[in-house]
């Protein structure tokens, strides 16, 4: 990729996770995220916490596995209760929203795993796409006239267990034809973020670079008992290490953008409360990372590419045109097969001059 390629995608991608995770112009009003047991998603939530708490935004946590009120959320809401229904909590979290005075509300969904396997029996009568949607209405009573007059904004983060297995719907014609809870999910959500394991993926490159396979981990070595795997131990430096982000934000337009960014592992003592430091962004594109980063030779040759004024490339749409075309020889060969000789094959045009003696001879 051409050095100029790479600056453009650091410009405006570094700008679009900024607003994603900062909430800025409601940019994505239902972010999925997506984690597994090799990596979970509590350090994003974290990010989004901190970063919630330095733009004044009101949070409310559903609490679907966490026990403990974590740090930076406004209202805690318990939802593993037995018996809360999830037409109760959505009526809780609209009271919570109908007696705050902000204008901009995030509710956090730790899991769900929970709601995903309710929604599986037909007997439960649980519409996943309907209660996400009552999340994202805004209240309609006990709103003043400045609140009615200025929208709230409203927007939804939901963690998914991607190696959680649901349980399968009882056999019914009904049912058998239903997208699934992940399915339904991925189509309804603006924004997909998936986590994912650095050392694994340190682990992946350098079995690429000698061109072994990828080495498994946890559930994927489908070894019996083994639900975590036992990672190559970290030589990274503090400054390297923390979790890979693989985003897919679907635009109003339609277009879909798709990079990796990392998040590094800050500790309390790293992230001050105040002060210009606080509002710095420490989110950086993958490439940029220094186990990540091309190598000089690389860097210099598309350096010397980017200066020129035609593209050496070819897209996937160029290929497959070119592949498409049928070359004159092939016509030839095809004609009379190879014992004939070689012929040369020629359409007359208006403007050929036809000459009968010369065609005699």
């Amino acid at each position: 990729m051409a050095l100029t390629n790479l600056s453009h995608r650091r410009t405006h991608n570094l700008l679009l996770i900024s607003k994603l995770l900062n909430q800025r112009d409601h940019a994505s009003p239902f972010t999925l995220v997506l984690d597994t047991l090799e990596q979970t998603a509590k350090p994003l939530v974290r990010e989004y916490l901190r970063r919630s708490r330095l733009s004044k935004t009101s949070t409310i946590f559903l609490a679907f596995e966490t026990f403990v009120k974590p740090r930076d959320v406004d209202h805690f809401v318990t939802c593993y209760d037995e018996g809360k229904s999830p037409e109760r909590i959505a009526r809780e979290v609209m009271e919570l929203l109908a007696r705050s005075g902000s204008k901009r509300h995030l509710i956090i969904v730790d899991s769900l795993t929970t709601l995903a396997s309710i929604s599986t029996n037909p007997a439960s009568r649980l519409n996943l796409t309907a209660f996400l949607s009552s999340l994202l209405q805004p209240p309609q009573q006990a709103r003043g006239p400045q609140q009615a007059q200025d929208q709230l904004q409203i927007s939804l983060v939901a963690v998914h267990h991607t190696d959680i297995p649901l349980p399968s719907s009882p056999g019914s014609t009904s049912t058998s034809y239903l997208p699934s809870p992940l399915s339904l999910l991925s189509y309804l959500a603006t924004t997909i973020i998936t986590v994912h394991s650095l050392p694994i993926l340190l682990a992946e490159q350098a079995a690429r670079a000698k061109s072994l396979v990828a080495p498994a981990y946890g559930l994927a070595e489908e070894t019996e008992g083994v639900l975590v795997g036992f990672k190559p131990k970290s030589t990274l430096k503090l400054e390297e290490r923390g979790i890979v982000l693989e985003l897919e934000h679907r635009r109003k337009s339609g277009r879909g953008v798709l990079e990796w960014y990392f998040l590094p592992r800050t500790t309390k003592a790293q992230q001050p409360s105040s002060g210009p430091q606080a509002f710095r962004e420490i989110i950086t594109l993958l490439d940029d990372h220094p186990l990540f980063r091309k190598p000089k030779e690389d860097e210099n040759v598309d350096q010397q590419l980017s200066g020129m004024t035609f593209e050496l490339g070819l897209t996937e749409r160029q290929r497959l045109e070119r592949e498409g075309v049928v070359l004159p020889y092939f016509d030839a060969q095809k004609a009379g097969g190879g014992g004939e000789g070689g012929r040369i094959l020629y359409d007359m045009g208006v403007e050929d001059d036809f000459d009968e003696e010369e065609d005699e001879i």
